[in-house]
């Protein structure tokens, strides 16, 4: 446009031609007034949006408004700087909206306000001013509302040519600057078409950006044709008096464009149901990702969960027999219905308490008649009692004394003499056939051999007992008394009876 017009200043101008100008000044006003009121509205639909939800409108709506405020302030430096241009061609009678110019022919006063007159401010010439207030708006377009997309892409190129600034050719093909190629002989009816276009492009792009800004408020949000209401318990697991808690969500999903689902990096089926078979025990953790589009694009949003494993188990008690020894490591297994081990805590009365393995090792005092086991699990930082038991407090039952040599039991009903050495050991216990395996120690035993006595002071024969035994002949007899023994870290105790060996 400006190469054509710098052509027509060489040619004799007719009036016909400004007229001509004055109506495209008149045609982009009427377009300028339609755009405007547009901008309204799109303001409007803005803040309306944004007092109903601050926090999802607030980035864009911060864009629009310093998008507003860039564009009123390049267009009425426009609007003031075509007022000032009106003062001088048409003085007095100057139109105050400069739309209807009288002098449009005059070739002298647009040059000399944007040429000569300088910004009272600045001090610089009016038309330097303005071509930089042109130049900032584009930047600002470019750098602040497009972002990387305007500064690379193709909405940048429309920018730069809508608001360009580069210099144009004279008449004699001479490069000059852009400030002299529009307004050095420009007639004032060109000059004000040529301004007006740039108001224009300012109110133009502007709608084009704000309603953009606008369509992005929902851009990314998830488009959902079905809700469905879902109950997330917070355990699945509740016992007599604690609280059952669950969250009740609605939830919107889109059924035309479902999700893909992972876990462990396996896709799961369309469903989004995830099933596994539980190994080991204790708590088990899972992670993955749902996928998804957003727009134009696509979204991973990862989630983690976890589930509690407990072993098979089941509770079979015989209450006629609900006793625990004294001086014996008493073996407990504690567990309670959907608790995970860590979660359980055991207190005792009337006895010692400690963990050995998965083990709870339970061990009477000296006094105690009965030992009473309470059973505590948190519930989510609530200690609960999820059960008690008293048991009576009992002695072991007497174990039975015999021999061994070589690994194994010695016969007392006939016993050959090489049986009974310096290696023979005395053991007390239950048998194979024992309902309870304990770690008895023999301390001391007499013999009674050809009526004479003999003493050991541990679980072997000693060197006067083996020369008494060495005198014996087939049919006689070894008798075993006065037997003590104990359990490890109890008290020693005698064995009521005598064992008897008669040699073969």
């Amino acid at each position: 446009m400006y190469l054509v017009l710098t052509a027509m200043l060489a040619l004799n101008v007719s009036t016909n031609v400004l007229d001509a100008f004055g109506k495209v000044d008149s045609s982009l006003h009427v377009t300028l007034d339609n755009t405007v009121e547009q901008n309204a509205m799109a303001y409007r639909r803005f803040e309306r949006a944004y007092a109903e939800n601050p926090q999802k409108v607030e980035k864009y709506f911060l864009q629009a408004d310093s998008l507003r405020r860039a564009s009123d302030s390049l267009y009425d430096y426009i609007q003031h700087f075509k007022v000032e241009v009106a003062k001088l061609v048409d003085g007095d009678g100057y139109d105050s909206l400069a739309r209807e110019i009288i002098n449009k022919s005059d070739f002298d006063k647009p040059g000399q306000y944007a040429m000569v007159e300088v910004d009272p401010v600045t001090g610089e010439p009016n038309g330097e001013v303005l071509k930089r207030n042109i130049e900032n708006y584009r930047d600002f377009l470019l750098y602040h509302t497009m972002g990387e997309r305007g500064r690379n892409g193709g909405p940048g190129r429309v920018v730069r040519s809508m608001f360009n600034t580069d210099g144009g050719t004279n008449a004699e093909g001479d490069s000059i600057p852009w400030v002299e190629s529009v307004f050095e002989g420009m007639p004032a009816g060109a000059a004000m078409a040529i301004l007006t276009k740039y108001q224009n492009d300012i109110r133009s792009y502007e709608n084009r950006t704000v309603t953009r800004l606008y369509q992005r408020i929902d851009a990314n949000d998830f488009k959902a044709n079905d809700i469905r209401a879902y109950v997330i318990p917070k355990s699945s697991y509740v016992i007599r008096g604690d609280q059952y808690e669950a969250q009740i969500i609605l939830a919107a999903v889109d059924s035309t464009a479902k999700p893909d689902y992972f876990v462990g990096g396996v896709e799961l089926g369309e469903d989004g149901i995830y099933r596994c078979t539980a190994s080991g025990s204790g708590l088990q953790t899972y992670s993955g990702i749902v996928k998804y589009k957003q727009g134009r694009d696509t979204v991973s949003l990862p989630f983690e969960s976890a589930f509690t494993v407990g072993e098979p188990s089941a509770s079979v008690m015989n209450e006629d027999l609900n006793i625990i020894y004294r001086d014996f490591d008493n073996r407990y297994v504690v567990s309670a219905p959907g608790m995970t081990d860590n979660q359980l805590k055991v207190n005792v009365s009337g006895a010692t308490v400690h963990r050995q393995g998965k083990f709870y090792i339970l061990r009477p005092t000296a006094d105690a008649k009965t030992v009473k086991v309470t059973v505590l699990a948190d519930m989510n930082g609530r200690m609960a009692t999820m059960g008690e038991k008293t048991f009576k407090v009992q002695r072991l039952p007497q174990p039975m004394p015999y021999f061994v040599d070589g690994g194994k039991q010695v016969s007392s009903s006939a016993t050959p003499r090489k049986s009974l050495n310096k290696n023979t050991v005395l053991e007390i216990g239950y048998g194979e056939d024992g309902l309870l395996e304990v770690p008895f120690e023999i301390t001391s035993f007499d013999t009674y051999i050809l009526r004479k006595t003999g003493k050991s002071s541990g679980n072997k024969f000693s060197a006067a007992q083996l020369k008494l035994i060495g005198q014996l002949k087939s049919g006689d007899m070894v008798l075993v008394q006065n037997i003590k023994y104990r359990t490890k870290g109890g008290a020693e105790q005698l064995y009521q009876g005598n064992l008897a060996l008669i040699l073969k």
